[in-house]
C-alpha cells in the first residue's frame, strides 16, 4: 500500500494553495531561546521583516513538527525571532518549513478533506474479527468500515493453530492445552481457562483450554512465547495472529520483539468480544530469540483471554485458507444481520470501505500517493477557504470564492478518484 507522511504533505498542500515559501536549514544550532539562524534566508529575503508574522515548521530532533510564527526577521543574517516559548536545543542543523499559514491549520483541513474526500479516497478494508455462533445472526459492523460501505461478507475456516506446519512457533504452547509453561509473563497472571458444556465456555476460542490473563491495575502487561530456531528467520517478515477475547476497547495488541528490543505493536483490540489481533515486522539480525505475544497497556485492572497464536516467516501477510462469500446479509444500524448458522471454526470477513487515516505528527501517514494527493489537497483547500468566507468583506469574500471555485472543478474533473468496490448481496428482508 502506498502511503504519504504529513512532513510530505504539509509542503505538498501548501504548494497547492500557495501557502509555502520554502524549506530551510539551521546555520546556528538552535539553543534553548526563540532564535532561529539560516543563512540561507538571505538569498531570498534581504530585507528586514520580510516573513515577519510567516510560520517556521521545524523538522528537527527535539523540536520536530513544532511550529511558530515569526515576530521578527533581520534580513542581513537570516535570524528570525519566534514567538511563543523556548525551544528545545539541537545538537546539530536541523530542516524547517515556511509557511503563510500555521501549519496546524494546514493539518487540520487535511483531516477535514479526509472526510469530505471519502468514499471518492478510501482505504480498501478486510476485516477479520467475527467468528461465527451457534444461533448468533447479528454481528457488529467493523468500525473501520463507514456505515453504508460495507461491499461483500465472506466466511473462512479457521486455521488450526497446532496442525499449520507453517507456524515457526508450532512446539510451544501456542493453544494453551499444556501448561501454560511456554509462556513468560510479565504484569500479567496468566492461568487456564477450561472449557465446560451446558452452558458451553465461551471464553475458549478452540479446544479445551484458553488462556486467561489477568494485567493488575496500572501496570503494562506482556505475554509472550518464543519462535523455535530464531536464527533461521534473519531479514524475513514475521506475521503473527493471535485470537483474544475483552471487552475494552484499545487496551490489548499483538506484538512481536527482537531479542531483549522493543516490541512492534501490532493491531488493538476494539472491545467486541472475539477478534484476531496481527502484527507484521521485518526482523533485522536475530541473535538470541524472537518473541510473540500480546500487550496489555496500562490503566484499570484487565482480564481478556487469549487463543491459537499462528506466527510465520517469510510470508507476504497473514496466512489465511480460502474463502467462501455469502449473499444474503444486510446492515442494520450498527450491526451486520447475516441469515446463516455460521459455525465456531469459520471466521467471518467483511470487506468493506473505510476513512483514510487521520494525521497529527510529521510521521504520521495517510493511505494514498500520486494524484490520490492532488485530489485529498483539493478537498483540503476547500474546507480551509471555505471556513473564511463569512469573516471576510466583499472585497475578500470574492478572491475566497474564485479559490473556492477553482478547488471545487479540481474535485469535479474527477482526478485521482478511486473506483468504488463492487457490492455482492442479496436484499435480506
Amino acid at each position: 500500500m502506498t502511503t504519504t507522511t504529513l512532513n510530505t504533505m504539509l509542503p505538498g498542500f501548501g504548494r497547492f494553495i500557495g501557502a509555502f515559501i520554502g524549506t530551510f536549514s539551521t546555520t546556528t544550532n538552535i539553543a534553548t531561546n526563540t532564535a532561529l539562524i539560516s543563512t540561507g534566508l538571505t538569498s531570498y529575503f534581504e530585507d528586514d521583516d520580510q516573513v515577519n508574522d510567516s510560520f517556521v515548521y521545524i523538522k528537527g530532533t527535539n523540536n520536530d513538527g513544532v511550529s511558530r510564527s515569526v515576530l521578527d526577521h533581520t534580513g542581513s543574517t537570516g535570524a528570525l525571532d519566534l514567538r511563543g516559548v523556548a525551544l528545545s536545543a539541537e545538537s546539530g542543523s536541523v530542516d524547517f518549513d515556511l509557511y503563510r499559514y500555521d501549519p496546524s491549520q494546514l493539518t487540520n483541513a487535511l483531516n477535514d478533506g479526509i472526510r469530505s474526500a471519502f468514499p471518492s479516497l478510501y482505504v480498501h478494508r478486510y476485516d477479520r474479527t467475527h467468528y461465527g455462533a451457534e444461533f448468533q445472526k447479528t454481528y457488529a459492523r467493523p468500525t473501520s468500515i463507514e456505515p453504508g460501505y460495507v461491499r461483500k461478507i465472506f466466511v473462512e475456516n479457521r486455521i488450526p493453530a497446532n496442525t499449520f506446519a507453517d507456524n515457526i512457533a508450532k512446539s510451544q504452547d501456542i493453544d494453551f492445552e499444556g501448561d501454560l509453561s511456554d509462556w513468560t509473563t510479565a504484569n500479567i497472571t496468566l492461568t487456564a481457562e477450561v472449557e465446560t458444556t451446558s452452558p458451553d465456555n465461551m471464553m475458549v476460542f478452540a479446544g479445551q483450554q484458553s488462556g486467561k490473563h489477568v494485567v493488575g491495575a496500572s501496570s503494562l502487561g506482556t505475554s509472550y512465547i518464543s519462535v523455535d530456531d530464531p536464527t533461521n528467520y534473519d531479514g524475513e517478515e514475521i506475521n503473527l495472529t493471535i485470537w483474544v477475547y475483552c471487552r475494552t476497547a484499545s487496551r490489548v495488541s499483538a506484538a512481536v520483539s527482537l531479542d531483549s528490543g522493543t516490541a512492534v505493536i501490532g493491531s488493538t483490540h476494539s472491545g467486541g468480544g472475539w477478534e484476531r489481533l496481527s502484527v507484521s515486522t521485518v526482523m533485522g539480525a536475530v541473535a538470541t530469540s524472537i518473541r510473540v505475544g500480546v500487550h496489555a497497556t496500562s490503566g484499570t485492572a484487565l482480564t481478556f483471554y487469549g487463543d491459537e497464536l499462528i506466527a510465520t516467516a517469510g510470508h507476504t501477510e497473514q496466512s489465511r485458507p480460502s474463502e467462501e462469500p455469502l449473499s444474503y446479509w444486510r446492515e442494520e444500524g450498527g450491526d451486520l444481520y447475516i441469515p446463516y448458522t455460521i459455525p465456531a471454526s469459520k471466521q467471518i470477513v467483511v470487506e468493506g470501505m473505510g476513512l483514510l487515516s487521520s494525521v497529527t505528527s510529521g510521521t504520521d501517514t495517510v493511505e494514498i500517493g500520486g494524484t490520490q494527493l492532488q485530489r485529498l489537497y483539493a478537498y483540503a483547500a476547500t474546507e480551509f477557504f471555505q471556513g473564511d468566507i463569512d469573516q471576510l468583506n466583499d472585497a475578500e469574500q470574492q478572491s475566497a470564492l474564485r479559490k473556492l471555485t477553482r478547488f471545487r472543478n479540481r474535485i469535479d474533473s474527477g482526478q485521482g478518484m478511486m473506483a468504488s468496490i463492487s457490492k455482492r448481496k442479496v436484499p435480506v428482508y
